[in-house]
């Protein structure tokens, strides 16, 4: 495995977008996760994913075209998903589109429209001043 693996420690955030742009593949094996913008920020790069079904990763990777979900945490369950995903030979200028939508406005008119609903209020946002 060691000719096929590196552990490079940390990686200055400034640097990371060569290391995702460089991956075929990002995997995250979480047993616990928010929201994960390490997924947002590999797949920015055109990057796919791997991840674990888990709390808010099936909202990140919602389509095909940005990864694979596994349900166990397991070597077998990643090396399946990850040939599906090499063999669907993902188009990374697809894999980016799809990370766009999570833009910083895309995502706060998301948040406001789910708090109106919450409220009881309309969801309109479009002419909104908030």
């Amino acid at each position: 495995m060691q000719d096929h693996v590196q552990f490079m420690g940390a990686i200055a955030n400034v640097e990371l977008y060569r290391w995702y742009s460089a991956a075929d593949v990002l995997l995250l094996a979480s047993s616990r996760e928010g929201w994960a913008n390490v997924l947002l920020e590999a797949m920015a790069c055109g990057t796919p994913v791997v991840a674990t079904r888990i709390w808010g990763t099936p909202e990140v990777v919602d389509e095909s075209v940005a990864g694979r979900l596994v349900d166990g945490r397991d070597g077998v369950s990643f090396a399946r998903a990850i040939e599906d995903l090499l063999a669907s030979k993902p188009d990374r200028s697809k894999v980016r589109t799809y990370a766009e939508q999570f833009s910083w406005l895309n995502t706060s008119q998301a948040q406001l429209v789910l708090f109106r609903r919450l409220a009881g209020v309309a969801a309109s946002v479009e002419g909104s001043d908030a």
